[in-house]
């Protein structure tokens, strides 16, 4: 169980619906913290520096397109700033040489706290098929991670009754 301040959450529930996510390479999923949820794929543990700066890339345009994101060591170029969406790829577009990331925040419908996922995605997946064509359409219930927190609030009240 992973527990946060107003709730628990099954991790082996949350890591079987985000394994449903097949086109998604590395996963990183934190909690309002900035303490990891749960990942997947990663080579390392993050850095508190490159936590730092998923936690605080949408206070500014220039704190996330300056100087990219890292994860694990891989700099990613960030090319897109769209909040609560932002995101960028590393390596040639090439077929099997180049990385997406695509980094979400969504306020929790359970806490009313942040919780912010940081997803990879290996070329020639294209951004549209992993995050929103546009930031304005996007609403928290449209969002993968939305989806998933709801799937599991819904498991969780299935099973009370």
């Amino acid at each position: 169980m992973v527990e946060s301040s107003a709730y628990t959450l099954d991790k082996k529930v949350l890591d079987e619906e985000l394994a449903k996510q097949t086109e998604w390479h590395r996963v990183l999923l934190l909690n309002h913290e900035g303490k990891p949820i749960t990942s997947r794929n990663l080579a390392s543990e993050p850095s508190s520096e490159e936590i730092a700066l998923f936690l605080h890339c949408l206070e500014d345009r220039d704190k996330a397109v300056g100087p990219g994101f890292n994860l694990c060591g891989d700099h990613f170029d960030v090319l897109r700033f769209h909040p609560p969406l932002v995101y960028g790829r590393r390596g040639p577009p090439n077929e099997g040489e180049g990385e997406g990331i695509a980094y979400c925040r969504v306020k929790s419908q359970v806490n009313n706290k942040h919780l912010h996922l940081v997803v990879t995605y290996i070329l020639p997946i294209i951004s549209a098929r992993v995050v929103p064509v546009s930031y304005t359409h996007l609403r928290a219930h449209e969002t993968v991670l939305d989806l998933v927190c709801r799937l599991l609030l819904e498991k969780k009240k299935k099973k009370k009754k």
